[in-house]
């Protein structure tokens, strides 16, 4: 007896065949990506190329300047030299003392100074924010919150007493402490 439309091979085929075509697709989609792959490397070893010849052109013409510069400074006078070194230090030492927040520095330091502190010299490093100070406290535990008040302060870091001596009067009597310390203003540029 034969059932007509019954075919018990159709069923692996079918499974066959679509396998064949999932595979088909996943090549043709690795080959695309490879093919992708490498037309993206020909590009950037290009680009890479193109980089590199600019990069050795700009080299030669630093190389170049550099020798017209020196050959220019070979020809001006050591005096002159010196002159122009002399003026660029000062331009420089202006340009970095107007930069520098005196009412800044004035200000923080105005609220970590105690009424019972006498500050008597302020020196500021413009380039690097050291500040010295130097003054007179009437007592060891005044010294002690002023240095406190400087160490709260955000605007002050690495505050040290440098120094410390008892300061006395023409008889002798103990008036208080004379100090000194050093601190960095962060706040110094404006």
């Amino acid at each position: 007896m034969l059932i007509s439309g019954f075919n018990l091979a159709s069923t692996n085929y079918r499974r066959a065949r679509r396998d064949l075509i999932l595979s088909l697709c996943a090549v043709t989609a690795l080959s695309l990506l490879l093919v992708g792959q490498i037309a993206m490397w020909a590009a950037g070893r290009g680009e890479r190329k193109a980089v590199a010849q600019r990069l050795a052109g700009m080299e030669g013409e630093l190389r170049r300047h550099q020798e017209d510069v020196r050959t220019v400074l070979a020809r001006v006078p050591g005096e002159a030299m010196k002159r122009y070194e002399a003026r660029v230090k000062a331009y420089n030492q202006i340009l970095e003392a107007s930069v520098f927040s005196w009412m800044g520095l004035l200000v923080e330091l105005e609220r970590s100074v105690p009424p019972s502190v006498f500050l008597s010299e302020i020196h500021p490093d413009l380039a690097t924010g050291e500040v010295d100070l130097r003054g007179v406290a009437r007592s060891f535990d005044d010294l002690g919150l002023f240095l406190r008040g400087l160490q709260e302060r955000i605007a002050f870091r690495d505050v040290y007493l440098l120094r410390q001596a008892e300061r006395r009067n023409q008889a002798g009597k103990p008036e208080g402490l004379e100090f000194s310390v050093s601190l960095i203003y962060q706040g110094g540029r404006k």
